[in-house]
């Protein structure tokens, strides 16, 4: 459906208002509706730049753009955040902490870093760290059925345990 005042680009703003029992719509592209906040009954309402679908994706979302969290160390703002991909200061982890931990849900699965075992790391360090991997790998394991590898896995898992001191089992 064509935009009904450029008639050019397609509509993507559609608009019904039922007045004295008339129906009335108005279908508009993103660039005429941004031009058509002055349209009579719509003064106060921003059909492009409200918080609408930022409240439909998080039904929680209480504030207005201007209120947006701000880090107090360097002043940036979450948008310009969102914009650029960078943050002004490391005070901005903590500033943006309760937007930031969705969003690292979203991109990597998983909002907490697990690292890597360094080559130089401690015998026991490494055990520990191999022991956990084996466990995730034993549960994968048995979600897939596989009982037999999965015993198997067991048994490393427990054999690696009896080689650590007591205190450091994780059990």
């Amino acid at each position: 459906m064509l935009c009904d005042i450029c008639k050019k680009r397609e509509a993507v703003v559609h608009i019904t208002q039922i007045k004295d029992g008339r129906r009335t719509e108005i279908h508009l592209c993103a660039a005429c509706a941004r031009k058509q906040n002055q349209i009579s009954g719509y003064d106060d309402f921003n059909i492009v730049d409200n918080d609408f679908f930022r409240k439909m994706a998080y039904p929680d979302f209480q504030g207005q753009s201007e209120e947006e969290p701000r880090c107090n160390s360097c002043g940036m703002t979450y948008s310009e955040f969102n914009r650029t991909g960078k943050f002004g200061c490391p005070d901005c982890y903590e500033a943006f902490k309760e937007e930031i931990t969705p969003l690292m849900r979203r991109i990597h699965g998983h909002s907490k870093h697990a690292g890597k075992v360094p080559n130089r790391g401690s015998g026991v360090f490494r055990t520990v760290t191999q022991i956990k991997r084996l466990r995730q790998h034993l549960q994968k394991l048995v979600r897939e059925e596989q009982y037999e590898e999965a015993a198997k896995v067991r048994d490393e898992i427990r054999a690696l345990q009896a080689t650590m001191p007591s205190a450091e089992k994780g059990e």
